[in-house]
C-alpha cells in the first residue's frame, strides 16, 4: 500500500504543474503530507535499541567526495555530510521538522539584550565537559575561533566564502581586512561567549541561527601561535596570524582529517575509491536531545545510478538516500516487494537545474537564458528523468517547502512557466540583437552572432559543461543539445564533460586548486541544490564583488533588485510568516524573470534500506547525519 500511495503523492504534484500551465490556480490536495505515511497493514515492531554503539552500515551516495570537508569553499553535499558527521555541540540545532532549538547538551545559559543602537546580543554560556575526539577540552575560545577564522580576510583571500559572521556587528569591515577587531564577537571567559547581531539585520527571520556557533579547534588549522584576543572593544588574531604565514597550512589542514565534537570520527579517507570511513566518537555527549550514535562503524561511499540497486540487493551497500532517478526508484521499489528491504519517500527542499554564468558570453543576457529555457520542454523532462516521482518549479525552491506550499497560487499567477516554443526563442533572440551571420550580414542560417559593444562579433555557442555518468546530462543531450530546434533557433550548444569534482571548480571558479579553473570557461552547468531550514539566498545573489570571487555568488548575476529583495524577505521578525511568504514571492518573481538558472525538477526522494536498521527516520530537511544518529542495527 506505501508503494501505492508513493506514487499518488507523485501524481497530485504533477497535476499540480499541469494545471497551473492550463491556468487553474489550484492547490495541492491537503491529504498528501498523511498518504507518504498511510499504511493498511500494521508496521513491524522496531527491536530493542542496543546499549551501546554495534554493528556498520555503508552508505551508498552518487555525488562523490572530494576530501574537502569544510563548506567554505565548493561546498558539495556528500562532503557536507562527512562535515555534519564530525561536527557537533552546536549551540543552535535543528529537529527533524526544521525548527531552530538551543542546544542544551552543550549550553548552560543564555541571555540575549537589546542594545541602544538597535543591534541584539546574544550572551552564551557553555557547559564544562564537552571535549573534542582526542579529549581536547572544548571552551568559549573554540567557539569564537569558528566565527573569527571563517570570517576572516586571510580565508577570504585564499578564495573561502568567509561569511561565518555575515549578520553580526563589524563583520563586513573584519572580513574585508578594514579592521582588525570583529567588534561582534567577544570572548568573556572561558565558558561565555557573546554574539552580536548588526543592527542593519534586526529584525532577521532566523536570528537565534545567526547568533549561534559551533567549536572550531583552532591550533588544527594554524598552530598555537596564533591567538584570539579581546580587550573588551571585540576579538582579534595577533599580528603573525597572515596570508603569507598561514596558508599553506591551512590548505594542508583543509583536505586532512579534522578534530572531532560531532558524533562520528573520520578514521580514513582513500581518494581513489571516494569512500570514507568513520567511528563512533565515545567522547560525544549526545545533540540537543543528548542522542548518542548507535551504529559504531560508518562507511561512506561513491555509486552509481546504474549499479545501486545491485549494490543494495548484494550488501555493497546499506542505504541508499536521496535517489531522485525514476528508473532506480521502481527497481528499489521491486527489491523491497521481494523483502529485506524498505524505505521512505519524502518531498524534497531542492531542485534540479541548469545553472548559468551570467557575468559573460551569450548567457549574460536574461533573454538569451530565457531562449534556451523555451527550447527545453520542463515538463517532459521531469517527467522523463523522475518516472512521476517529481515535478516541474519555477524557481529556486522544493516542493516541500513551507512557504511555497502556502504561496502556489499566488506563483502560479506571477510566473512565467516558459513554455516549449520555438517561435518565442526566436523572437528573444532577435529582440537581443542576435541577428547577424558570422560576416555580419543579416542572419538567414546556422549560427546566429551579435555585434558586442567592441563591434566584434559573439556567436551563440553555448559552452556547457556536464558531468560524467550523469542520467540528468544523457537527457540533456536529447531533449536540449541535439533537439533540432535549438539548431534551428540558430544555437549551438557544446558539451564538455567532467568529474564532478572539477565541474565544482570550474563553477566556482577556485583559483586555489589551479589557475585554469578561476577562468571563466563554461555558460552552463547541470547540477542540484538542496536548502536548509534556513532559507536565506542574500549572500547566493549577493552584488558585493569580494563575495562573488569567492563564489558566492555562483552564477555571478549582478542584480541590485534582486539582492535588495532576498535581503528584505529575511528582515522579517522571526514571528512573521506572513511577512516572510510575501518577501518570498516579490523575490522568486524577479528571480523568475532574469532566470540564472533554469529550474529542471523537484523530486520526491526515495531512501532504500536494508530492514536490518532499525528507527529510519527521514525528512526533506534532516540530513543523513541526523538519520544515522538515531538509527541502529540489529545483526
Amino acid at each position: 500500500m506505501k508503494r501505492k500511495l508513493s506514487l499518488l503523492l507523485a501524481l497530485v504534484l504533477l497535476l499540480t504543474v499541469f494545471t497551473s500551465a492550463c491556468g487553474k490556480k489550484e492547490e495541492p490536495a491537503d491529504v498528501v503530507e498523511e498518504e507518504t505515511e498511510a499504511v493498511d497493514e500494521p508496521e513491524e515492531e522496531a527491536l530493542d535499541e542496543p546499549s551501546e554503539p554495534m554493528g556498520q552500515v555503508t552508505i551508498g551516495n552518487s555525488t562523490e567526495l572530494s576530501g574537502d570537508w569544510i563548506p567554505y569553499w565548493t561546498n558539495l553535499a556528500s562532503d557536507y555530510d562527512i562535515y555534519n558527521f564530525i561536527t557537533g555541540y552546536g549551540t543552535v540545532e535543528t529537529t527533524f521538522e526544521g525548527e531552530f532549538v538551543i542546544n542544551e547538551t552543550a549550553v548552560e545559559n543564555l541571555e540575549t539584550t537589546e542594545n541602544e543602537d538597535g543591534s541584539k546580543t546574544y550572551t552564551w554560556t557553555i557547559k564544562d565537559g564537552l571535549t573534542y575526539d582526542d579529549g581536547t577540552p572544548i571552551t568559549a575560545y573554540d567557539y569564537v575561533a569558528s566565527v573569527m577564522l571563517w570570517s576572516s580576510p586571510v580565508v577570504g583571500e585564499m578564495g573561502a566564502e568567509n561569511t561565518y559572521g555575515y549578520y553580526l556587528k563589524g563583520w563586513s569591515e573584519f572580513a574585508k581586512g578594514e579592521s582588525k577587531v570583529f567588534t561582534g564577537v567577544n570572548l568573556i571567559d572561558e565558558k561565555t561567549f557573546a554574539l552580536t547581531i548588526s543592527e542593519e539585520y534586526v529584525p532577521y527571520f532566523y536570528e537565534l541561527n545567526a547568533a549561534s556557533a559551533a567549536p572550531t579547534k583552532l591550533d588544527y588549522w594554524l598552530d598555537e601561535e596564533v591567538e584570539i584576543l579581546d580587550d573588551g572593544e571585540g576579538c582579534y588574531f595577533s599580528d603573525n596570524f597572515t596570508t603569507e604565514n598561514y596558508q599553506a597550512k591551512i590548505e594542508e589542514a583543509r583536505f586532512g582529517i579534522y578534530p572531532s565534537s560531532g558524533p562520528y570520527v573520520l578514521e580514513s579517507y582513500d581518494e581513489s575509491t571516494k569512500t570514507a570511513v568513520l567511528k563512533v566518537n565515545d567522547k560525544f555527549l549526545g545533540n540537543y536531545e543528548g542522542r548518542k550514535p548507535l551504529i559504531e562503524t560508518v562507511i561512506y561511499k561513491k555509486i552509481t545510478n546504474e549499479t545501486a540497486i545491485d549494490e543494495l540487493s548484494t550488501g555493497g551497500v546499506d542505504i541508499l538516500y536521496g535517489i531522485n532517478e525514476g528508473d532506480v526508484i521502481n527497481a528499489g521499489l521491486d527489491l523491497v516487494d521481494k523483502g529485506g528491504f524498505d524505505y521512505h519517500d519524502y518531498p524534497r527542499s531542492g531542485y534540479g537545474k541548469l545553472v548559468f554564468a551570467c557575468d559573460f558570453g551569450p548567457t549574460e543576457s536574461e533573454k538569451v537564458r530565457q531562449a534556451i529555457a523555451h527550447l527545453l520542454d520542463r515538463n517532459d523532462f521531469a517527467k522523463a528523468f523522475t518516472g512521476g516521482f517529481g515535478s516541474v518549479v519555477n524557481g529556486p525552491y522544493g516542493e516541500a517547502m513551507w512557504f511555497y506550499q502556502e504561496t502556489i497560487s499566488e506563483l502560479n499567477e506571477k510566473l512565467d512557466q516558459y513554455p516549449y516554443s520555438l517561435e518565442k526563442a526566436i523572437e528573444l533572440l532577435e529582440e537581443d540583437g542576435w541577428v547577424y551571420d558570422e560576416n555580419g550580414n543579416e542572419y538567414t542560417e546556422g549560427i546566429r552572432y551579435k555585434k558586442t559593444e567592441d563591434g566584434e562579433l559573439m556567436p551563440l555557442v553555448i559552452e556547457w559543461a556536464s558531468s560524467e555518468n550523469n542520467a540528468v546530462s544523457d537527457l540533456l543531450v536529447v531533449k536540449l543539445q541535439e533537439n533540432p530546434d535549438v539548431a534551428a533557433a540558430g544555437m549551438e550548444i557544446k558539451q564538455t564533460v567532467k568529474t564532478f569534482d572539477e565541474l565544482i571548480l570550474y563553477m566556482y571558479r577556485d583559483g586555489s586548486q589551479g589557475e585554469k579553473y578561476g577562468v571563466p570557461t563554461y555558460h552552463m552547468f547541470n547540477l542540484a541544490t538542496n536548502f536548509s531550514a534556513v532559507y536565506d539566498l542574500s549572500t547566493t545573489y549577493t552584488t558585493d564583488p569580494d563575495l562573488v570571487k569567492q563564489g558566492a555568488n555562483t552564477n555571478r548575476i549582478l542584480d541590485e533588485e534582486l539582492e535588495r529583495l532576498a535581503q528584505d524577505m529575511v528582515k522579517k521578525d522571526p514571528e512573521d510568516r506572513e511577512g516572510y511568504k510575501a518577501g518570498f514571492v516579490d523575490f522568486i518573481t524577479r528571480w523568475n524573470e532574469l532566470l540564472p538558472d533554469i529550474p529542471l525538477y523537484s523530486n520526491i526522494y526515495h531512501d532504500f534500506y536494508n530492514d536490518r536498521i532499525q528507527n529510519y527516520q527521514r525528512t526533506d530537511l534532516a540530513r543523513i547525519t541526523q538519520t544515522i544518529l538515531y538509527a541502529y542495527v540489529t545483526e
